[in-house]
């Protein structure tokens, strides 16, 4: 019995390690750092495309203001105005289409200008999603090799513990298994009848008396702590 708690034990403690490994740990920090580098790649790309569409509004603006200037450019110049007032209004309505004309020019360049900083934005973006991507690919495989090495541990433990089982007695390892959903690995306890000390607590005298009145290789109750003794 209590070679099949000490296999329990280090069962439980392998389970315990290999659902701790650091690699799990490393690849769930990785894989966190890699969906908040694609959520800020996902965010430039979208303000990159908005910057983009206002540069071809104001470009698109610029160009139809341009072309009206230019055919009242063509009319100052043409002949058919003569009146002086009328020449006059058509030269300050021109120079206010160029105004108009420049101040969207000057927008848009500055519209290039964020857009090709946020591409640099996303390119760095990038690059770090990529070396992300590699150390992930890294720590899947290491995780997967130590994996790999604790399942291996554990087939064999399961192999031993079955074999131990096989030459227990059937009731003192079912019995063994209920309590030690309350006991854990100090369910079964051997006991001592030099000291009269097998669990945790302090046996009275009668209850040493009792126990070592038992034959040798029985599994008893503790009345004490309600642990199996082995006799």
């Amino acid at each position: 019995m209590l070679e099949i708690q000490r296999l329990d034990t280090e069962t439980e403690q392998l389970h315990h390690r290999r659902d701790n490994l650091s690699q799990r740990q490393d690849l769930s920090a990785a894989g966190t750092e890699q969906a908040e580098l694609q959520a800020q790649i996902d965010t430039v790309a979208l303000q990159r495309i908005e910057v983009l569409t206002r540069q071809k509004r104001l470009e698109d603006e610029a160009a139809i203001i341009q072309a009206k200037a230019d055919v009242d450019d063509n009319r100052l110049y043409s002949g058919e105005i003569t009146a002086i007032r009328d020449l006059q209004a058509l030269q300050e309505e021109i120079k206010g289409l160029r105004s108009r004309q420049g101040m969207l020019e000057e927008r848009a360049i500055e519209a290039l200008v964020e857009a090709e900083e946020l591409t640099d934005r996303a390119e760095s973006l990038e690059e770090q999603r990529r070396s992300c991507d590699e150390r992930i690919t890294v720590l899947e495989a290491e995780l997967a090799s130590a994996e790999a090495g604790i399942d291996e541990q554990l087939a064999a433990l399961s192999t031993a513990r079955s074999e131990a089982a096989e030459a227990a007695e059937t009731a003192a390892v079912a019995k063994y298994e209920r309590m030690r959903e309350t006991f854990g690995p100090s369910t079964a306890v051997r006991f001592d009848p030099s000291s009269g000390c097998g669990c945790p607590h302090q046996m009275p005298a009668v209850e040493v008396a009792r126990i070592k009145r038992c034959a040798e290789g029985e599994v008893l109750d503790c009345a004490e702590c309600g642990r199996l003794v082995l006799r």
